[in-house]
């Protein structure tokens, strides 16, 4: 297949615009997930009840064999956080399998246009959230299971013939070992499906498949598709890099505002039907709406001239040059500190609110207090439409001062954001600071592309830009684990945004040192 996938004509690049931005909004409401986690708690654990309650129960002659019983409050609130901690592990698992998956996807986008891994990614993604809603069906239990023992398989095949056998160049190890693959998932499938004692319902395996599912899978779709409109966009726009970049990843960005809403929205969709529906809903659209932006990505049939001459690195260089290591940790230390705050910001938001009534002397009632940790969603909005305009705006602005001053400018705004997040205890400072932590975190995704081709040149960005990426799955499990561990042993997220804030302030230093090196690089004698 050509790299270029159709004729070039003065409306084409704006037809591959808005496929990109139908692609990126659906991928982007992967930062909407922080509004499963109170419904999948009760799809998935038993309700937490004390002692007390428990006794109140009993002694009204109500059914106490459902839940899990804990001795006081202080042990429920802590059980409760470990439980919400395990369901935020699937958003850690997607957003690492989401770079781990880059770093093939830009390779096969580079080689054969943005069209096919597009619409690999629109599949993957489907099949994570349609398998997701049918976490309950024994029959899926058992295919889930099938297929990550086939999975195993193909892994430990490609390891071994890394090591042992001959590697045949014009021919990729996962498709030699793909039938021994389907073969290990059929067997293990006949197995799974003759055990029809097998416990499908336990905490353990529903956590297992929702990992598997709405994390890697999804993950996976999500890398697959994901560089796709970017390096379709700087091919077409050499010149207006960080503004293209901008605009392609702004419905990433907006993604997650889609989920917000109590009408329309998913958010409203899951209070009336559940989670497991939603899914499968969410599903369906994920692997019409991507394939149908991806029918609209091509590559331009020539090379777009630039202004400014770059020399072309493929992967194999851009790993051996230090600025490679360089972005990599700045693109850590900014994608740490907007994945933690976008991974807890609803219940974080609500639990500010719960916490400044009762400091204030309010005694809330259930009802009450669950009213007021609802409100957490609006943080949820806010943060997702000021990601959409954070990209837009970091990307024009840097195309205007430099890709340095907007690195130093986005990185310092941050940190002062995280030193002072929690201690915001009201509506309209919480919703301000979510909306300015979208905004710098939003700025990532147009300047790090943009810097990568001005590093490294257009033609390979696909696979030099996934491997950048890789820091950002490392980032999203760092981040989640670090605020779990804040919550659960101090009862507060202050310590883990304390984290984010120094290392974006390295950063802010990285980048004015990786700017030195690459003037003293430029000036240099040939």
């Amino acid at each position: 297949m050509s790299n270029s996938d159709g004729p070039s004509s003065g409306a084409t690049r704006y037809l591959v615009l808005l496929g990109a931005i139908i692609v990126q909004m659906i991928l982007g409401t992967v930062y909407g997930y922080s509004i499963f986690w109170q419904p999948l708690k009760g799809e998935i654990f038993p309700q937490v009840k004390t002692q007390a309650q428990m006794a109140a129960l009993h002694a009204a002659g109500q059914d106490t064999g459902k839940f899990t019983v804990v001795a006081d409050e202080n042990e429920k609130k802590t059980l409760l956080s470990e439980q919400e901690g395990y369901l935020k592990y699937a958003f850690a698992i997607c957003i690492l399998s989401f770079a781990a998956v880059m770093v093939v996807a830009g390779r096969v986008q580079d080689v054969k246009g943005p069209r096919f891994p597009a619409v690999v990614g629109a599949v993957l993604m489907g099949c994570g959230f349609i398998v997701a809603g049918l976490l309950n069906n024994i029959f899926v239990f058992y295919l889930g299971h099938a297929a990550f023992f086939g999975l195993v398989a193909i892994i430990l095949l490609m390891i071994y013939h890394s090591l042992f056998g001959k590697i045949n160049q014009e021919e990729s190890p996962i498709l030699q070992y793909i039938p021994q693959g389907i073969i290990a998932a059929v067997i293990v499938g006949g197995i799974l499906m003759g055990n029809l004692y097998g416990d499908h319902q336990t905490e353990t395996t529903k956590l297992f498949m929702l990992w598997g599912t709405v994390g890697f899978l999804a993950g996976a779709g999500i890398g697959f598709a994901y560089v796709c409109p970017i390096a379709a966009l700087i091919k077409w726009f050499p010149d207006k890099k960080g503004l293209v970049s901008g605009l392609a990843v702004a419905g990433f960005g907006f993604g997650a505002y889609l989920f917000k809403g109590r009408g329309l929205g998913a958010l409203g969709y899951i209070e009336a039907h559940g989670i497991t529906g939603f899914f499968i809903v969410h599903g369906l659209v994920c692997l019409v709406g991507i394939t149908i932006g991806a029918m609209l990505l091509r590559n331009p049939p020539g090379v777009v001239p630039s202004k400014k001459v770059i020399v072309d690195s493929n992967w194999q260089e851009t790993l051996k040059r230090p600025a490679f290591y360089v972005l990599w940790l700045m693109f850590f230390s900014g994608a740490l500190a907007g994945l933690m705050v976008i991974g807890i910001v609803k219940d974080f938001a609500g639990e500010q609110l719960v916490g400044a009534a009762v400091a204030g002397g309010r005694v809330l009632e259930e009802a009450v207090k669950s009213e007021w940790l609802a409100k957490g969603a609006a943080a949820v909005g806010w943060l997702a439409i000021f990601n959409a305009i954070g990209r837009i705006a970091w990307g024009f602005v840097s195309d205007k001062i430099g890709r340095t001053t907007a690195f130093v400018a986005m990185f310092v705004f941050q940190a002062f954001m995280l030193f002072i997040l929690a201690g915001l205890k009201t509506e309209l400072s919480l919703a301000v600071g979510a909306s300015i932590v979208g905004f710098n975190f939003g700025g990532n995704f147009a300047l790090f592309p943009s810097a990568t081709a001005d590093l490294f040149g257009a033609k390979n960005l696909g696979a030099n830009y996934g491997w950048v990426f890789t820091s950002y799955g490392i980032a999203g499990v760092v981040g989640v684990a670090a605020g779990n561990v804040a919550k659960v042993e101090t009862g507060s997220y202050a310590a883990a945004f304390m984290l984010a804030a120094v290392l974006c302030l390295i950063s802010a230093a990285l980048a004015v040192a990786l700017r030195v090196a690459q003037k003293r690089a430029e000036s240099a004698p040939v």
